[in-house]
C-alpha cells in the first residue's frame, strides 16, 4: 500500500530563500509530479487556487519557517521549506468562494530562483488538475452543506513539530532570512519571554504579587459581564472606518 505522504520526483528544497528574492513558480506538470495522490507535498495541499500563478516570477516576500496554530491553540509549529510570496492569496473559488483571502504557502519545491539575466519564463495556458479539484472537498457536514480542504485546514499536518518558545534558534532565522531586522526580533522574544513569566507568575506566586494583573503583554482586559454587545453598521466596500482605543 502506498503511504499518503509518498513524494513523486522530488526536486531540491533546500534552496535558502531569502525575504526579497525574485522566483519563478513551475508549470502545473512540474508541480503534479512533486504531488502524491493527496495533491500534497510533505503533508501541505496545493490548491487549484495556485495554478494561476504557474510560471510567474514572484518575489519571496517571507519565509515560512514557522506558524500560528490556530485550529487547535498549540501554539508556534515548525514549517520546512516554504515561503509565502508577494502579491498571492487564495481567491477562494475553488473553496466554495471564500473570502478569507489566505496568504498562500509554497513549498520550495514548487520554485525554481530566477538569477540577474535568466531568460523570461515562457508561459503556458492553464491546466485542470482533476485531483486538486476532487481533494478540496470533504464529506459534507450534518446539515449537508458542503465542506472543504485546504491549506488553512491541513496546517496542523503539514507543520507536526511544535516550536517552544525557548527555541531561540527561530528568532535567528527570523533575521538570517531578512522575515525582521534584529531588534525587531529581540523584541518579540522579550514579548515571548515576559508572556511566560506573567503565566508562570499567575500559577505560583500570590495574587497580591501579580504584575499588572498577570496579564500577557499589551494588558488588555475586558471590564463587561455579560453577553457581547454586537452592532450593524452597513458598512460598504471602499468605506473608510476609526479602528476604536483599547478604553
Amino acid at each position: 500500500m502506498t503511504s499518503n505522504t509518498t513524494q513523486h520526483a522530488p526536486t531540491d528544497t533546500a534552496k535558502g530563500l531569502r525575504v526579497g528574492d525574485v522566483v519563478e513558480v513551475l508549470s502545473a506538470e512540474e508541480i503534479l509530479a512533486t504531488l502524491d495522490e493527496r495533491g500534497e507535498f510533505e503533508n501541505l495541499p496545493f490548491m487549484p487556487e495556485m495554478l494561476r500563478y504557474c510560471g510567474q516570477r514572484l518575489t519571496v516576500h517571507k519565509v515560512a519557517h514557522k506558524l500560528c496554530d490556530t485550529i487547535s491553540s498549540s501554539g508556534i509549529r515548525k514549517m520546512e521549506n516554504a515561503v509565502h510570496l508577494t502579491g498571492s492569496r487564495c481567491d477562494g473559488t475553488s473553496h466554495g468562494g471564500c473570502q478569507t483571502a489566505c496568504l498562500m504557502y509554497w513549498k520550495e519545491a514548487w520554485l525554481k530562483r530566477v538569477d540577474v539575466g535568466d531568460a523570461d519564463p515562457v508561459t503556458t495556458g492553464p491546466i485542470a488538475l482533476t485531483l486538486l479539484e476532487i481533494n478540496t472537498l470533504k464529506e459534507p457536514g450534518p446539515d449537508g452543506e458542503p465542506r472543504y480542504s485546504c491549506q488553512a485546514t491541513e496546517l496542523l499536518r503539514a507543520a507536526p513539530a511544535c516550536l517552544p518558545a525557548r527555541d531561540i534558534g527561530q528568532f535567528v532565522t527570523d533575521v538570517k532570512t531578512g522575515n525582521v531586522g534584529a531588534f525587531a526580533s529581540l523584541k518579540a522574544f522579550r514579548v515571548v519571554l515576559f508572556n511566560r513569566l506573567q503565566t508562570v507568575s499567575r500559577r505560583a506566586v500570590p495574587r497580591r504579587l501579580w504584575f499588572r494583573n498577570g496579564l500577557r503583554w499589551g494588558f488588555v482586559k475586558g471590564q463587561l459581564v455579560g453577553p457581547t454587545p454586537t452592532g450593524e453598521l452597513d458598512l460598504q466596500p471602499g468605506e473608510m472606518v476609526r479602528i476604536k482605543t483599547n478604553e
